[in-house]
């Protein structure tokens, strides 16, 4: 069968925007991109249609790459997470922002995470959705070469501040751990049997907090 990558998306980079002065129509412009992509990324949805168990693994398909060099910038569902978060502090009144409270104007993780990208060579081997191990092929090959295979995993920091326990945890009551957890992919992989193809394996999508008495 076919080795092509469901849904898959070829890395690009957005227009940068103007100076102070082209904010307005900088905004405009990029608002008008992410509809656009936000249009396609549904249309894709429809076609690939997932099961229902499946379902919430696609969503993190952005977290692969295939590329001939290591991506510049982190998935696209990163870049629409700050955009909306950009969006969010722009429409702050000036009212809002004077009379707000100091203290609450920035925001700080419960645990602190690292983000990068990581290649197959590096991972090896992953885990699928039945629990076996399988290889995590490093290259993928396409119709005029080969390209590698890059995943963007999130992890906790273990050289952070919350190495020790989470942010604004009342340590009197609380036994609190930053751990990180997995979600699925899909990736190009090889079995115990030699048999190559698509599968969902797990990888490191975020850092949360725990919590014991």
């Amino acid at each position: 069968g076919s080795l092509a990558y469901p849904g898959l998306r070829t890395q690009g980079t957005l227009e940068n925007l103007g100076g102070p002065n082209d904010a307005s129509r900088g905004l405009t412009s990029l608002a008008d991109t992410f509809e656009h992509v936000i249009e396609e990324l549904l249309d894709e949805q429809q076609d690939i249609q997932p099961s229902k168990e499946n379902k919430d693994a696609d969503l993190y398909s952005s977290r692969v790459m295939l590329s001939s060099q290591v991506p510049l910038e982190p998935p696209l569902l990163f870049l629409l997470e700050e955009y909306k978060n950009y969006l969010d502090a722009a429409n702050m009144s000036m009212r809002v922002r004077r009379h707000s409270d100091p203290a609450r104007r920035g925001e700080l993780s419960v645990c602190d995470s690292t983000s990068e990208w990581v290649t197959a060579a590096e991972k090896k081997t992953a885990v699928d959705m039945s629990g076996a191990t399988v290889t995590v092929l490093e290259k993928v090959p396409v119709p005029k070469g080969q390209l590698k295979q890059y995943f963007y995993e999130t992890k906790c920091n273990s050289k952070g501040y919350t190495k020790e326990g989470c942010r604004g945890i009342d340590k009197r009551y609380w036994n609190s751990q930053c751990r990180t957890t997995q979600s699925y992919v899909r990736a190009l992989t090889m079995d115990n049997k030699k048999r190559v193809g698509w599968r969902f394996i797990r990888i490191d999508t975020s850092c949360v907090c725990t919590l014991t008495i």
